[in-house]
């Protein structure tokens, strides 16, 4: 059959669509791009793989499973899987991994390295796990602490996903963290939501001792929430000053999903004006980064600079070992910046905490900050502590969190008829006011019940109010009037409704109708 492609086009729209190259020869017929288990870049490279689909049918030798068919997986070992994992997926994929893919398999090979891949059992993975619970880091300002359960999910999650590739590709019938529907290994639970904000007194100190450029990473982190990676590469044909708006390019955000971020604030705006002139006073051109020098030369890494400012900040003084390495602070600097725990990223979370106080719905936080999910947003709104308390004093003065429009305002009190105190009668029941007096005969007690009277002001009363009004004992008293008593009757039956929620007896609708959840 040659070489074609599953759509629709024809010629050159065909040619340059995204659909994938197949080729067929002699019935046989194959995606090259899984056959070759590389990415096809164009049409001549489609035949040459075409071409040597037919050498092989030719010679005998095809096997539809790859170019290069996958090793018996009862040989396979670890090591082998991890280096075709490096290869196959993280680098050829281009993932952001693959700047840290050694770093981060180093644990794995040296813990399965020469175990047969299909050898690998659920034990034996429980047992590294116990393993990197005891195991102390090395290095940095942490060295001999245990792992944290983050360090020790970020290991589960990579060998998960790579047993899983390897199912995927044929290398193993199952993978050993589940068995059918039912999973095996669990991650570690994680307390990873930070409690961090940033003063406004705390916020000034530090802008006023930190240095022109950073001070201007600072202002743009707190102001549009971006993240540091995103700054720095930011050009200056991302920003429309006319329409006051940030575009983050999907291949220099996280997600790999393009957004836009508002310049909500005067100062940031003044920042990126100041930030777009040269030495010489010229605008720089629209290629040239954001966060740059007066030559154009882009900012790197500032993590001394931010070290510095913050130490500064809380006035203490500054010293660096002679080995010099933005690592080595001095022992009390290193522990004066490790009580003070503020860190760079909790800027971005203080953008999402202001955003929220000031009463921006989580889902529009979630889209600004570029989030997949609401439920990480969530762990970015941290409420000050005194508006929690705040929040919380409100049940001594018996008020609610957040009033609804049919609370905020009370009905007028009804006025009295006639006011008694209940200290002066001795004490009944509620239900002793509908109960007829001992002198009320037979033919009373079955009489027919006259109609109610007109509905007035008293209607807004609960029964609770009307019997502290008229006195139990003339409700009692065989002398009142009966249409008096059905009055109360009809009062009573509203204040149970009214306490019940009107006719729906759902408590959720009760509750619901006096305290708002945000």
């Amino acid at each position: 059959m040659g070489l074609y492609k599953l759509c629709e086009h024809k010629g050159r729209a065909r040619d340059r669509c995204p659909h994938p190259w197949w080729g067929g020869y002699r019935g046989h017929r194959v995606s090259l791009s899984r056959w070759a288990n590389r990415e096809i870049l164009g049409k001549d490279d489609a035949a040459s793989l075409l071409e040597q689909l037919r050498k092989a049918v030719r010679a005998g030798t095809f096997d539809d499973r790859g170019l290069e068919p996958p090793k018996e997986s009862a040989s396979l070992t670890f090591a082998e899987l991890a280096e075709k994992y490096k290869q196959r997926h993280v680098i050829a994929k281009g993932l952001a991994l693959a700047k840290v893919i050694d770093y981060r398999l180093k644990p794995l090979v040296e813990r399965f390295g020469d175990q047969p891949l299909a050898s690998i059992r659920t034990a034996d993975i429980e047992d590294f796990i116990a393993d990197l619970k005891k195991l102390p880091r090395s290095g940095g300002r942490t060295s001999g602490r245990p792992l944290s359960p983050a360090s020790i999910n970020r290991n589960i999650e990579l060998l998960r996903h790579m047993m899983n590739w390897a199912v995927g590709r044929e290398y193993l019938d199952r993978t050993p963290f589940r068995r059918g529907t039912e999973t095996l290994i669990r991650k570690q639970y994680e307390d990873n939501q930070r409690r961090r904000r940033l003063t406004e007194e705390e916020e000034g100190k530090l802008l006023s001792v930190a240095a022109p450029m950073l001070r201007s990473v600072i202002i743009a982190a707190l102001d549009t929430g971006m993240r540091r990676g995103e700054m720095l590469a930011l050009r200056f044909a991302d920003i429309d000053f006319g329409r006051l708006l940030i575009t983050l390019r999907g291949s220099t955000t996280k997600s790999g999903k393009t957004r836009f971020v508002p310049i909500p604030t005067e100062r940031l705006r003044a920042v990126l004006e100041w930030l777009r002139l040269d030495a010489a006073g010229q605008e720089k051109p629209d290629e040239a980064r954001v966060f740059s020098d007066e030559v154009g030369d882009p900012v790197g890494s500032f993590r001394r600079a931010w070290m510095t400012a913050v130490l500064k900040a809380h006035d203490v003084d500054v010293k660096w070992c002679a080995d010099g390495g933005w690592r080595h602070l001095s022992p009390e600097c290193e522990e004066a910046f490790r009580k003070i725990d503020l860190h760079w990223h909790d800027l971005r979370h203080e953008y999402a905490s202001r955003l929220v106080e000031h009463g921006v719905p989580l889902a529009q936080v979630r889209d600004l900050l570029g989030h997949a999910s609401i439920t990480t947003t969530e762990r970015y709104d941290n409420q000050k502590l005194e508006n929690l308390q705040a929040s919380a004093a409100k049940l001594e003065a018996g008020k609610i969190f957040a009033p609804s429009p049919s609370t905020a305002t009370k009905p007028a009190p009804p006025k009295p008829r006639k006011v008694r105190t209940l200290a002066s009668a001795p004490a009944q029941t509620p239900s002793d006011l509908t109960r007829p007096s001992r002198g009320t005969n037979d033919a009373t007690r079955h009489a027919p019940t006259p109609p109610p009277m007109a509905p007035s002001n008293r209607d807004a009363a609960t029964f609770c109010q009307v019997f502290v009004k008229i006195g139990p004992q003339e409700a009692c008293s065989a002398n009142v009037d009966r249409a008096l008593e059905m009055e109360l009757k009809a009062l009573k039956e509203k204040g149970l409704q009214d306490w019940l929620g009107g006719r729906d007896s759902n408590p959720d609708n009760v509750v619901q109708s006096h305290v708002s959840y945000r």
